[in-house]
């Protein structure tokens, strides 16, 4: 079960502590690290780094350390730089600390819960980089990220868990059938050459239209910010509103215009029932582009065209309050 939209906005950082002490306190040396969708480095999962040697770390008492790194973003991910890759971020922080532990001989074990995604690609490079700059042996390091922390949740042993923390509490999860817009959007950029450059339209009476009063008001009933409307919506995706139309309107297309409306249908209603979950509109826009796009190759140079058909909802009424 996918309990990442939940964790990150239903319980508080203190909480998230405690869920991490007491799942820690469950682990047995047999689970699996699993990864989230996108550059896994060549692995999908791995046995935990502890199974090395059971019995050490089963025996290392207060040398065991558990950190918990809570996040209220549901998308955010463990290879952004605010965790990883500067000075400043999250890990650098934990790395001074595990020096400082090591120093005094109070940890032999490290292990970090996170509910953000983590991939094969940053499993290797957080681990390595604690290792070799606090010293600590890398199968002594362990990173639980939200993909296992699901993964551990789901099992029956902690089913209690999930009642405590009140996670399973209007619990559907964010998914629709993404792979009907794939192949929309694909098709797209297959007829783009093609679709006729006669536009209708002259662009700036297309923005006379889209900032109309309606536009407006829409726009306030959901919450989506006049900057990200007038640079994005706008800005970048208008240009395009014309060739979709022109592509959704082409008999040849037919079956791909009944799958764009069954998505945008579908969508509509997971949106309606999600959308207390997230602040601003667009960051609806962004957590769909990724669930599309993360890890998905057929969607190589076309990922660009997910946020424009987006829009192309959204402007159509398809998505979000009228």
């Amino acid at each position: 079960m996918d309990f990442t939209t939940n964790i990150a906005y239903n319980i508080s950082d203190d909480e998230f502590e405690d869920l991490s002490n007491l799942l820690a306190s469950r682990l047995n040396g047999n689970e699996i690290i699993s990864f989230a969708k996108g550059t896994d480095g060549g692995k999908d999962g791995r046995r935990i780094g502890f199974s090395k040697d059971i019995k050490k770390w089963k025996t290392a008492g207060s040398k065991f350390i558990i950190q918990a790194k809570h996040t209220e973003n549901p998308i955010a991910s463990c290879s952004d730089n605010k965790f990883h890759g500067n000075r400043t971020s999250i890990i650098s922080g934990e790395i001074e600390k595990i020096k400082q532990l090591k120093a005094k001989d109070e940890l032999e074990y490290y292990i970090l819960f996170t509910n953000r995604k983590y991939t094969g690609n940053a499993d290797s490079a957080i681990r390595k980089d604690i290792s070799s700059k606090a010293k600590v042996d890398i199968d002594s390091i362990e990173i639980i990220g939200i993909e296992t922390i699901n993964q551990l949740l789901s099992l029956d042993s902690n089913k209690d868990l999930v009642v405590r923390f009140n996670l399973n509490n209007q619990h559907i999860p964010f998914e629709f059938s993404d792979e009907e817009i794939k192949e929309v959007i694909v098709a797209f950029k297959t007829q783009l050459p093609i679709i006729s450059k006669d536009i209708k339209r002259e662009v700036d009476s297309l923005k006379y239209d889209y900032t109309h009063i309606d536009k407006d008001k829409k726009n306030e009933k959901n919450e989506l910010s006049k900057e990200y409307y007038q640079n994005e919506i706008l800005g970048r995706s208008l240009v395009e509103f014309d060739k979709i139309e022109q592509f959704l309107n082409n008999p040849v297309n037919e079956a791909l215009k009944d799958s764009y409306f069954d998505t945008a249908h579908e969508l509509n209603q997971i949106i309606s029932i999600k959308r207390d979950n997230f602040n601003a509109f667009e960051e609806l826009f962004i957590h769909i582009y990724k669930l599309v796009c993360d890890g998905s190759a057929v969607l190589k140079g076309s990922k660009r065209h997910v946020t424009t058909f987006l829009h192309y909802m959204y402007i159509e009424c398809l998505i979000g309050k009228k």
